[in-house]
């Protein structure tokens, strides 16, 4: 009887009530078998996940280095292809496409190898209507294109786009040629002509400049609105011969920061129709080594409750040609220390300011600024407020208004 219930306890587990909670016991030879099950079921789980890691790794390879070739002068089209692309395609784009495309898969590079050309076809204007539309995909890149004719912008991201142009020449455009609205975009060696504007970025949006950027020809150059920023990091920027101004900046900032990748850049605003660069209530700044020159437009620089900054002394400005050099209005101002401010041979005055707030300028070395040879060197109004220090001026004029310290003072 005794080795019966010991053997009937060994192959079943015993339940019970101890000190008010439950026991389990299992016995020796049911818990050898449940490890065993255990095992086996999680080496089945462990080789499942194993498996489907490495066919989505092989899926996404495949993806990415899948190139789709699209020669529109065979009867072929973009928009066919976009629609069944996955992301990390590259699609090759040789011919003339006449046709307007959307993208709104991430990851998708679209290479015309310096030859393709995307034609929308010219009409409009008509706003919100791309040649291309990024529409909030993000990783696109547009690449080798000439993008033309469109009868809205040529190029139009939005709705939290990232993309990056290069290499690219967008014209011809009834509206923007690049329009950046609620996007973040990278431009590198792009060129922008004959458009509305050549570049509008709006709307809480940033835009990076890189390498050679020509916006010439367009009724307006470069706007930036809506809270926006325009950065040139390590780019040579040409805003010239545009109907407008090179450069507008109506709110937001156009900005040269302190990176190391940014230093030797250059913003040239030349033969434009008003202002080579306008700054309606923005700030200018410049940190890194740089150099910016504005030359043969009515204004060089026009600033309306805006102000320059530059406090490290080592940008360059060169302000020279214009019927008026540097314009100040009401409530702007500007921090020039120590690096280089010339401004020279404006026909109409050097430096005019109406109602403008601190104009601190110091030369560091003393002479190294000038504000000479111009018809007006400086002409300060309404309250202005001037510090010169050890700047070279020729001829200035004050009216009652204006407090003045430094080297030079209002007579």
């Amino acid at each position: 009887m005794k080795d019966n219930m010991q053997s009937r306890q060994s192959q079943v587990a015993i339940g019970g009530i101890i000190g008010g909670r439950w026991r389990i016991t299992i016995a020796p030879n049911r818990g050898v078998a449940i490890r065993q099950h255990a095992h086996a079921w999680l080496g089945r789980l462990l080789l499942g996940v194993l498996v489907t890691l490495a066919l989505y790794a092989a899926a996404v390879a495949n993806a990415k280095d899948k190139i789709i070739q699209v020669d529109c002068d065979d009867g072929k089209t973009l928009t066919q292809a976009l629609y069944k692309a996955d992301p990390g395609e590259t699609t090759r784009v040789a011919g003339t496409c006449h046709e307007r495309v959307t993208m709104t898969t991430d990851r998708i590079t679209l290479d015309g190898q310096g030859t393709a050309v995307l034609d929308g076809g010219g009409g409009g204007p008509s706003e919100f209507s791309g040649v291309v539309t990024i529409d909030g995909a993000r990783g696109v890149t547009l690449t080798g294109l000439t993008i033309q004719n469109g009868h809205g912008e040529g190029i139009l991201g939005r709705r939290g786009a990232a993309f990056t142009v290069q290499h690219s020449t967008v014209q011809h455009n009834a509206g923007t040629g690049i329009a950046v609205e609620s996007s973040r975009a990278d431009l590198t060696e792009v060129t922008m002509q004959n458009n509305a504007i050549g570049l509008d970025v709006f709307t809480s949006s940033s835009v990076i400049l890189r390498g050679a950027i020509t916006a010439t020809n367009n009724g307006s150059g470069i706007e930036v609105n809506g809270q926006s920023v325009l950065e040139i990091r390590g780019a040579h920027v040409q805003a010239s011969h545009n109907g407008g101004s090179g450069v507008t900046v109506g709110s937001g900032q156009l900005a040269i920061f302190g990176f190391s990748s940014s230093a030797g850049s250059t913003l040239t605003a030349d033969g434009n129709g008003f202002a080579g660069i306008f700054l309606g209530g923005s700030p200018l700044t410049a940190f890194a080594p740089c150099t910016i020159t504005a030359s043969n437009n009515v204004f060089g620089i026009f600033l309306g409750a805006a102000v320059i900054s530059s406090p490290n002394g080592s940008s360059q400005f060169v302000i020279e040609n214009n019927v008026v050099g540097l314009r100040f209005g009401t409530g702007s101002g500007a921090v020039f220390l120590g690096g280089p401010l010339t401004v020279r041979n404006n026909g109409g005055t050097g430096l005019l300011a109406d109602g403008a707030g601190t104009l601190p300028i110091v030369s560091d070395p003393p002479g190294a600024s000038v504000i000479q040879n111009n018809g007006t060197d400086v002409d300060l109004r309404f309250g202005t407020r001037a510090d010169f220090q050890g700047v070279a001026i020729g001829t200035i004029v004050c009216d009652a208004t204006v407090l003045s310290r430094g080297t030079t003072v209002c007579p």
